[in-house]
């Protein structure tokens, strides 16, 4: 079995250090809630205090952190099988 998506997810969370505060809580929030409706996404975001969620969560998806799908945000597959694995607090721990 191809181990690839770990090497993939390693470097996933290398540029996940790298983020600033505000990016590092958008991510919490999908490793936290992985696949969420764009609505509810950008409204919960905004409660937690983001005042731009769009620009962020396109931000991360530049960086491969997060995908978009037709109505939602996803966090991306290999970061998806790493928090399979880990688990969502292991996973928050790693880079914050």
């Amino acid at each position: 079995m191809s181990e690839e998506w770990y090497v993939e997810a390693s470097k996933l969370l290398d540029r996940a250090r790298n983020l600033n505060d505000k990016e590092k809580t958008v991510l919490k929030y999908f490793i936290d809630n992985v696949s969420v409706g764009t609505i509810r996404a950008l409204r919960d975001l905004r409660r937690k205090g983001i005042d731009n969620p769009e620009l962020i969560i396109d931000k991360l998806i530049n960086l491969g952190l997060l995908e978009k799908g037709e109505y939602s945000y996803s966090l991306s597959k290999p970061l998806r099988m790493l928090r399979a694995r880990r688990g969502s607090t292991q996973l928050n721990s790693i880079f914050i």
